[in-house]
């Protein structure tokens, strides 16, 4: 009978060239595979070899393979416009070139669907974020995206633009096109929110002059936390953001100044009317002071921005696509995911009221006293106003009147609302080989610009900011004591464990001989380090030996031997020399 070896880890048929074409599509969708998991990967399931090298070399081959797919996607752009303009009549698809080049070259591209359009018209507030994020993996560019909100406070993806960089002339271009198709018609009553990108601000100004433009809170506390990163400032800070009234913020500003008079006076730096509830104007039913709804699609869509031009454009839309939820089983009014109406439902057991005899109110909340009139929806909190969710002062008093809250909600939050706006749904595309062929020059893919240095694999992160976690988290492992074998807590914590180890110290000390010679008298604790065998018809022994010396050339030598009923039973002898002779006396 022959014995096969297992197969040698230095098989020279596991080229670079083979191990790119198994894990093609494990690197192309996970770009970032780390090349430690990628060696233990290959190592176990091809035998081969695993140098460093090697995986590197695979990696490029994969990566360059894609990047010349990119480079062919780009030829079809033209034939992809055709097709979202067949299949989703009514959509803006605008794709523009660099100007004097031959062959074109592709310079940037904006979609906005027809079903995207309908439904942020049919019942979503006139609130935009605007934002961009950068492409990964073989792609050159940015994306940018304006964000609107529906009933249930989620993100309502209505346009993107495929550009390469953020700067004055694309967020011009971006914004004239969205504000054309959502009819924005200079921004009367409108509400933009972004970060504090100068491209942004200057669009903003030159195509909607008279909407509301606010700048996201986190970014103002980012450039304020460089200078003031005391911990403890922060919820002061975003106190001062989310003080829904003059007079709350200048309390919450006068609370900062006690602890940073210099930190109170730099958040003046940007006018508070752009990022404080106290200055947004009224009637636009968002009361928000951040921009993360457009952090989260960039998240959303994190996965995508690795793949080839078209590529990433279908899978931005099938996720919008995906997105169009099922509202029927709601059974309820009002959306049910209304976290902040839970929170001050919560609080406004802590409000006490004063009537009028109408429906007018004096309502106490802590320190500070406000007035409610449920006719009109109005508290002078404000905070009722701006975002159309009754406040915990005026919730008081509705639950003094009736248990329902849907009469004194604004009708954007109501899931009729949502069925509206997702009862435009998009429509399928065909597959790239029956698309409609267009009879334009074929689109050439921009230069690659490739950054000095190792590309960066992680964000850069703030100097006062923590840095990344190199071990795992213990949270939410349940602990076990080795003692008492409980569950929650260790030894050390351990109400019974301390007290078997102390019974064991005591034992310990017991099994041990100390012997203290003096001049006139030495004493002699004995007990002997033993098992004791755990059984009922004997007794445990101890058996000890002593010896003690003096300066004068005496000494004594006891032998001790005894049964104990216990294993805490104990012997001592006491040891007298006077004139070289030695007298004993047990104990």
């Amino acid at each position: 009978m022959s014995i096969h070896a297992p197969p040698k880890s230095d098989n020279k048929h596991v080229t670079a060239q083979r191990k790119a074409e198994k894990y093609e599509k494990f690197i192309l969708s996970n770009p970032s595979w780390n090349f430690l998991h990628m060696k233990n990967t290959v190592q176990e399931e091809m035998f081969g070899d695993v140098r460093l090298s090697k995986l590197k070399r695979a990696k490029a081959i994969v990566l360059k393979k894609a990047l010349d797919a990119r480079k062919g996607q780009y030829e079809k752009l033209y034939d992809y416009q055709l097709e979202l303009l067949r299949s989703n009549p009514g959509s803006t698809v605008v794709i523009n070139k660099e100007d004097n080049t031959d062959p074109p070259v592709f310079k940037r591209m904006y979609i906005c669907l027809e079903a995207c359009k309908k439904g942020f018209m049919a019942g979503c507030r006139k609130v935009i974020g605007l934002d961009g994020c950068f492409f990964k993996g073989a792609n050159s560019g940015e994306l940018l995206c304006g964000l609107g909100r529906d009933s249930n406070n989620q993100m309502y993806p209505v346009a993107w633009a495929v550009v390469d960089k953020e700067n004055n002339e694309n967020w011009s271009w971006f914004c004239d096109l969205l504000s054309r198709d959502i009819k924005m018609e200079g921004g009367k009553d409108w509400v933009i929110i972004s970060d504090q990108q100068k491209g942004i601000i200057n669009a903003v100004q030159q195509w909607a002059p008279k909407a509301e433009h606010r700048n996201c809170a986190r970014h103002i506390y980012a450039n304020w936390k460089k200078e003031f990163n005391d911990k403890e400032w922060q919820k002061l800070f975003w106190g001062c953001a989310k003080a829904s009234n003059t007079v709350l913020f200048n309390h919450a500003r006068a609370k900062l100044a006690q602890k940073t008079r210099a930190g109170a006076q730099a958040i003046l730096t940007t006018h508070p009317q752009h990022w404080c509830r106290a200055w947004f104007r009224l009637g636009s039913n968002c009361d928000s002071v951040d921009n993360n709804i457009c952090e989260s699609f960039n998240k959303w869509i994190a996965k995508a921005r690795f793949y080839p031009i078209i590529s990433m454009l279908e899978a931005i839309r099938i996720k919008v696509m995906e997105q169009r939820a099922k509202a029927e089983k709601w059974m309820e009014t009002i959306y049910p995911n209304s976290k902040k109406l839970h929170v001050y439902i919560k609080q406004s057991r802590y409000c006490h009221a004063v009537s009028n005899g109408a429906d007018k109110f004096e309502v106490k909340h802590w320190d500070h006293r406000f007035t409610v009139d449920l006719a009109k929806k109005e508290c002078s909190c404000r905070y009722w106003q701006l975002s159309s969710l009754p406040c915990c002062h005026a919730i008081s008093r509705i639950y003094f009147k009736t248990n329902s809250l849907d009469d004194y909600v604004a009708d954007c939050y109501r899931v009729d609302q949502f069925k509206k706006i997702y009862s435009h749904c998009l429509e399928p595309v065909e597959g790239m080989q029956s698309w409609p062929v267009s009879d334009r020059p074929k689109l050439r893919a921009p230069g690659y610009i490739k950054m000095p240095g190792r590309p960066k694999t992680e964000r850069r992160r703030e100097p006062t900011e923590k840095p990344k976690a190199k071990k795992m988290s213990r949270m939410g492992i349940r602990i076990r004591c080795r003692k008492c074998k409980g569950v929650g807590h260790n030894i050390a914590s351990s109400t019974r464990g301390m007290q078997i180890l102390a019974d064991s110290n005591t034992r310990k000390r017991q099994h041990s001989l100390t012997l203290t010679p003096t001049s006139q008298s030495s004493s002699v604790a004995n007990s002997s380090q033993h098992k004791a065998k755990k059984a009922t018809t004997k007794l445990p022994k101890a058996k000890a030996m002593g010896r003690v010396a003096t300066a004068q050339g005496g000494s004594a030598s006891m032998n001790l031997q005894a049964k104990a009923a216990t294993h805490q039973a104990t012997s001592s002898v006491t040891v007298n020399i006077t004139s070289g002779k030695a007298t004993t006396t047990t104990m």
